[in-house]
């Protein structure tokens, strides 16, 4: 597991509030259970935290409504989780507003050097290598 303290802090003190003031953008969700974008979902919003899932193909995702892009989900966004391959991962992260989003937050598989670099040069804070599930499983409020 990644230690929490080896991630940036502002996405921490974010995640440890563990409430509907902390908003997830989950690119990549999906209504089958067998897939890791159904279980980052279900699994983040157990935990209280306002979770807006963001695929066009579907109107909503385990319960809650879906967004066809993270443009058009409401309000400011904590963190965009991606759970994309990461051609589709790059393609919607050029599309994304710094200015709106805190940090962007990629699962293994849906990142690779293009990826994280231009997440670099364009996000403060920027998390890989390390899952979301489990890291939030590990902090305390």
């Amino acid at each position: 597991m990644t230690d929490p303290t080896d991630l940036p802090a502002a996405v921490v003190e974010r995640l440890r509030r563990r409430d509907a003031t902390t908003r997830i953008a989950v690119v990549g969700a999906s209504n089958d259970p067998a897939k890791y974008g159904n279980v980052v979902v279900c699994n983040l919003s157990s935990k209280g935290y306002a979770v807006l899932p963001v695929n066009p193909g579907e109107k909503e995702i385990a319960g809650l409504p879906s967004f066809p892009d993270v443009a058009s989900a409401p309000g400011p966004i904590h963190v965009a989780v991606f759970v994309t391959p990461p051609p589709v991962t790059l393609r919607v992260l050029q599309s994304l507003d710094p200015a709106r989003i805190d940090a962007v937050w990629f699962q293994d598989g849906s990142f690779d050097d293009a990826v994280l670099a231009d997440a670099g040069q364009r996000f403060a804070n920027v998390v890989h290598h390390a899952c979301i599930m489990v890291v939030t499983a590990a902090l305390k409020a």
